[in-house]
C-alpha cells in the first residue's frame, strides 16, 4: 500500500504510537498480521515512487508472516534529512520501519552535522537497489546547452532544496567552476520540477538521471531534453558523450570536491533500518530485501519501468559510509 505525505510531526507520532513493543519471539510470529512502514523522502513522482512500488510489492512475500509495507511519502524539500533525523532519533527500532531517502544523505552527515542529528554508521543497511547518477539537465531552448557556455549566460534552474541534489550540482559549479545557474528553491519533487520545465519556469533541473529517464522519456527522445553533466565516478553508459562533474572542474582542489560528492551515486535508492534494530528482526529484512531483488517479476517490473536494478550489499554500503565520515577535513572544507 502507497500512502500520500504526512506532516513531519503527525507522522513521528503515528510512528510511535503505532510501533509494537520490542519482545522474544520468532521472526515470523512477530510479523505475522503487521505493518511495515517504509518512509520515503522524497515527492511520490520521480524515480523514488517506482523504487519504492517495487518493495511494497514484491519484498512483503519473502518476510516470514507475511507482513504489508505501507509507503509514506514526506517529500524532498529538505533532502531527506528528516527522515534520516526521524530514523537515528524518534521511530522506535522493533523492525517496523524502513526508510530510503536521498542518495546524499551520508554526505550531509560530514557536510551539515548543524542539521544531521543522525550518525549512518550506526544505520543497519538493507541494501541499494541500484547506484543513481545524479546530473544536470536543461531545456532544448536554455541560453546555455553545457556547462561551458554556462559560465557566460544565466541559466535558470529549479530545485527543491538546499541540501537535495536538484541544488548542490549546479551550485557547486557556481562556486567552483564559474557557471552562472540562477537557482529556484521550493519545488516538492522531479514531478513539479519537470511541470515547470515544460512551462517555461525554468530552464532545467538537477536530480537522478533515471528521473529523468522516467519522467522525460519523450522529451529525451525528442531531444528537448539534455544532460549537461553527471555527478558520478563514471560516465553514464546511456550518455557516454556527457563529462562528469571533476572532468568539467578547472582546478585540482574542484576536482577532489567533486570525486568526494561522486560516492553519493553509491548510495543510489538505498533501505535501512534505524539504529538499534533487533539483530534478528534486521537479519531477517536483509535477507529479504536481497531475495526481492532477484525475484522475476520483480525484474520483469523494473524492465517495463525503465529503471534498472543493479543491487548493492547492506555490508558494502556500510564500508562506504564508514569511507565517506572518514574524509578528510581538508577535502570537507572545500565540500562546504
Amino acid at each position: 500500500m502507497i500512502k500520500g505525505k504526512l506532516p513531519g510531526g503527525a507522522l513521528a507520532s503515528m510512528l510511535l504510537l503505532t510501533a509494537a513493543p520490542v519482545q522474544a519471539q520468532s521472526a515470523e510470529d512477530f510479523y505475522r498480521g503487521k505493518n511495515i512502514t517504509l518512509l520515503v523522502g522524497s515527492g511520490a513522482g520521480g524515480s523514488y515512487g517506482l523504487y519504492a512500488r517495487l518493495i511494497n510489492e514484491f519484498m512483503p512475500k519473502y518476510i516470514p508472516g507475511n507482513p504489508s509495507i505501507i509507503v509514506r511519502f514526506t517529500g524532498g524539500q529538505s533532502g531527506g534529512l528528516d527522515v534520516a533525523n526521524l530514523m537515528h532519533n524518534t521511530v522506535q527500532p522493533d523492525g517496523l520501519t524502513m526508510a530510503m531517502t536521498q542518495q546524499t544523505i551520508v554526505m550531509h552527515q560530514v557536510l551539515q552535522p548543524q542539521y544531521a542529528k543522525y550518525d549512518a554508521r550506526e544505520w543497519y543497511w538493507l541494501g541499494n537497489m541500484s547506484p543513481i547518477r545524479n546530473m544536470l539537465l536543461v531545456w532544448h531552448t536554455a541560453k546555455a546547452q553545457s556547462v561551458e557556455q554556462a559560465k557566460n549566460v544565466e541559466v535558470v534552474i529549479g530545485a527543491t532544496g538546499p541540501s537535495s541534489p536538484t541544488s548542490i550540482v549546479p551550485r557547486m559549479l557556481n562556486k567552483l567552476a564559474g557557471t552562472k545557474f540562477k537557482l529556484v528553491m521550493g519545488y516538492k519533487g522531479v514531478a513539479d520540477l519537470d511541470l515547470a520545465m515544460r512551462r517555461g519556469e525554468i530552464e532545467g533541473r538537477g536530480a537522478s538521471w533515471v528521473s529523468a529517464q522516467t519522467g522525460l522519456a519523450n522529451e529525451i527522445a525528442e531531444k528537448k531534453v539534455r544532460a549537461i553533466v553527471f555527478a558520478s565516478r563514471t560516465r553514464e553508459p546511456t550518455a557516454p558523450d556527457v563529462p562528469t562533474l571533476a572532468e568539467v572542474m578547472p582546478t585540482e582542489d574542484g576536482k577532489r570536491v567533486a570525486n568526494f560528492l561522486a560516492a553519493e551515486s553509491d548510495f543510489g535508492r538505498s533501505v535501512f533500518l534505524p539504529p538499534r534494530t533487533p539483530a534478528d528482526r534486521a537479519a531477517v529484512l536483509r535477507k529479504a530485501f536481497e531475495a526481492a531483488m532477484k525475484d522475476e517479476g520483480l525484474l520483469a517490473m523494473a524492465a517495463k519501468m525503465k529503471i534498472s536494478i543493479e543491487p548493492v550489499s547492506g555490508d558494502t554500503l556500510a564500508a562506504i559510509t564508514r569511507e565517506v565520515v572518514a574524509t578528510p577535513k581538508e577535502i570537507l572544507e572545500l565540500a562546504k
